[in-house]
């Protein structure tokens, strides 16, 4: 999932070292002109030419490692510079520039521009925007001191060759930091919907296993008690059905893995009545109808509701009340096994707080009550605007 996106950070992050790599080797391409346009180098003394040549790949050289340690910055990878690498590296480009300037060769001023250019460059890419503000007024300020006045043209042509080397190298290193800036937020959203994904299965089978368990529990119980009675066809279909429900739950399992699982609010309500009947307890639904547009979230509370009665209470009547009222859709679920014992336990466990996610995420709100022996489950969810479906 990740392997795509990091693409481009790393492609991009060769073209930033190699671009300036080239960005360092420019003071040598300029002396080169220089020399050329002298006539060749019989135009100098040959001890300063070897020296200078010397110069110029020491100077070469320690930017290409400077540079390249800027962009290990950028990327996190960088250890801590040695000091003496950077010193020797400042006295090799103050050397270079003062061999330079005792040349007798036309247009140095330029040398010593791209030599304070190339080297601003491969420190300038691991600064900020500020930092990066002051080392190219640092670099103009040293250029306009080195090179002087005398040659107006060249002077303001090695001020700009400072600026756009300084700058080019500089937005490539910053782009670099977007990229890696987005394929973390890749990588973070990737995390998140993995995380979310998680969470949702988690939830689903709790809610719907939860409750299919529970009837496989309530029947199980009962096919034991009609064997001990003698009632053994009775006992038979009772575990029949226990095995349709395991077989389903296979299904089920497969339904909520792909995100399939939907509930409806008909079909919660079959399956509440059959369960509660199976159990002995009697279920009263009265109210108004419930929109489809909340039909599901509702549908999750009566589950819950049902589920947590089976497990907790000692309930022998439920009843199940909707009311539209105040633009809210009003659910109750109230048993009346709650009894002095039981409402601790009654709001133990992850079920209530799933549900309630699941209603608080549509703009609803879920509470729970005791009124006597009474247990009431209340849910409210805000209705749209078109009210029902």
């Amino acid at each position: 999932m990740n392997a795509s996106p990091s693409v481009g950070p790393r492609r991009f992050e060769a073209y930033l070292r190699w671009s300036t790599y080239f960005a360092t080797t420019i003071p040598s391409g300029t002396l080169f002109r220089s020399v050329v346009e002298a006539g060749g180098p019989i135009a100098a003394p040959t001890v300063s030419l070897v020296a200078l040549g010397a110069l110029t790949l020491a100077l070469v050289t320690g930017n290409v490692l400077v540079a390249n340690w800027s962009v290990d910055s950028v990327v996190g990878r960088a250890g801590r510079l040695p000091l003496i690498w950077v010193s020797a590296w400042v006295l090799v480009l103050a050397a270079f520039i003062a061999v330079t300037l005792t040349l007798p060769f036309p247009a140095l001023g330029l040398t010593v521009a791209a030599a304070i250019g190339a080297s601003g460059a491969s420190i300038g890419l691991s600064l900020s925007g500020d930092r990066m503000l002051l080392l190219n007024a640092a670099a103009l300020a040293l250029t306009v001191a080195l090179v002087g006045f005398g040659d107006p043209v060249l002077l303001v042509v090695g001020l700009v060759m400072v600026s756009v080397v300084l700058w080019l190298c500089w937005s490539s290193a910053w782009m670099l930091r977007v990229l890696l800036d987005l394929q973390a937020a890749h990588e973070d959203r990737a995390a998140l919907a993995l995380a979310n994904e998680r969470l949702r299965i988690s939830r689903d089978l709790h809610d719907v296993f939860g409750r299919t368990l529970a009837t496989m529990a309530v029947k199980s119980s009962l096919a034991s008690e009609l064997v001990h009675r003698g009632h053994s066809q009775r006992a038979a279909a009772e575990i029949t059905e226990v095995r349709r429900l395991a077989q389903d739950a296979g299904s089920e399992v497969r339904r909520v893995v792909r995100g399939e699982h939907r509930t409806t609010w008909e079909d919660e309500l079959s399956g509440a009545r059959s369960l509660l009947e199976s159990a002995g307890i009697r279920c009263t639904v009265t109210g108004d109808p419930v929109p489809g547009a909340h039909a599901e979230a509702l549908a999750w509370v009566v589950r819950e509701g049902v589920t947590n009665l089976l497990r907790h209470s000692t309930a022998t009547r439920v009843t199940l009340t909707t009311k539209e009222e105040d633009n809210e859709m009003h659910l109750s679920v109230a048993n009346d096994g709650a009894g002095p014992a039981d409402p601790a336990r009654l709001a133990e466990g992850t079920g209530l707080d799933a549900m309630s996610e699941r209603v608080r995420a549509i703009g609803g709100r879920v509470h729970t009550g005791h009124d006597g022996d009474w247990f009431r489950l209340h849910a409210a969810i805000p209705l749209r605007r078109g009210g029902k479906a």
